[in-house]
């Protein structure tokens, strides 16, 4: 589903309990339930049924 995001800078909003949050990174990994974003401050892991959407980072 987000295979064509891979390796590029993305912008990631995702549900993180009652909290919405935004992951911004580069997409290094995909697998079958989790993405790997890796940004400024850090790497992120997080669960494809939490992600709202994706787009490219501008």
């Amino acid at each position: 589903m987000f295979e064509h995001f891979l390796g590029k800078q993305v912008k990631c909003p995702y549900i993180d309990g009652k909290q919405y949050r935004i992951a911004r990174g580069k997409l290094s990994e995909i697998n079958k339930e989790f993405v790997k974003i890796e940004g400024k401050i850090g790497v992120i892991i997080i669960n494809k049924s939490s992600i709202q959407r994706m787009s490219l980072l501008k």
